[in-house]
């Protein structure tokens, strides 16, 4: 059973992903302009508090050879004094850490309303998609409350294991990363969700990525160059990768359905 999980490899999701983007280009970026977009606003609030901890720092950005030489004095400050570096640490008011965290669980839902919608069009390939309706739809009745409540718990698991180390972090990204596609196959097949029922989804997601972990590990590590170069680009280049990487991602999880369903009826 293993060697048959073992034959979905990355290549295969990445080809058929990008078949996918190809076969409706249009129709796929139009399905995530909210995300794009959201993408620009946090780059462009990212650089207000960036610049703003700088000129905190008296760090002047205009003049890049006082800017220079006050980073090598924090540098050496800090190398003499490791006590010190609190002093050179990012802080925000806790009207800017509300806002962040508040886009952040925005911009996770409107992501999670998209993929919904994707996964849609791959078992109905008739399926009509509608950009702003189907990047929305997590905040009706039938989603909003309860991926409130998994989203929330999907941040504590991962912020709880970076916290203990990186390895750890990474490890539960790995295993709870389709509790979001599991509720949605949950909810259709029951009709209603459940507190149960979303707790359920973080279990379920563990035995789904049992054999896949190395294969989703391989996605996310293009994904993370990909962003490297997308942040040389000022975001420009995620009109083209977050539609990729919606597709991947959640042509994954279909594949992975696919397989298990194979093996079991065997």
């Amino acid at each position: 059973m293993n060697n048959a999980k073992n034959r979905i490899s990355a290549l295969e999701i990445r080809r058929e992903a990008h078949r996918a983007f190809r076969k409706d280009i249009k129709g796929n970026i139009s399905l995530n302009v909210i995300p794009i977009l959201l993408r620009f606003v946090a780059v462009y609030f990212g650089l207000k508090i960036y610049t703003n901890w700088m000129a905190n720092l008296n760090v002047n950005l205009a003049n890049p050879e006082q800017a220079s030489k006050r980073l090598s004095e924090i540098s050496m400050n800090m190398a003499n004094d490791p006590s010190s570096a609190g002093n050179y640490m990012l802080t925000l008011t806790p009207e800017t850490s509300v806002f962040v965290y508040a886009f952040m669980f925005f911009f996770i839902l409107i992501c999670v309303g998209v993929s919904y919608a994707i996964l849609d069009k791959i078992r109905q390939p008739d399926y009509q998609t509608n950009a702003l309706k189907d990047s929305l739809q997590i905040f009706s009745g039938r989603y909003f409350f309860p991926l409130l409540f998994i989203t929330a718990l999907f941040g504590l698991f991962i912020e709880a294991g970076f916290m203990l180390y990186i390895i750890p972090g990474i490890w539960f990204l790995m295993i709870f990363s389709q509790v979001f596609l599991v509720f949605k196959d949950d909810v259709e097949d029951q009709g209603k969700w459940t507190l149960r029922m979303a707790f359920s989804t973080f279990s379920r997601s563990s035995t789904l990525m049992r054999g896949y972990k190395w294969t989703y590990f391989s996605l996310c590590l293009e994904f993370f160059f990909w962003e490297i170069l997308n942040a040389l680009t000022h975001e420009l280049l995620s009109i083209w990768l977050q539609p990729y990487e919606q597709l991947t991602l959640t042509t994954f999880y279909q594949k992975v359905l696919e397989n298990n369903q194979k093996n079991q009826s065997k």
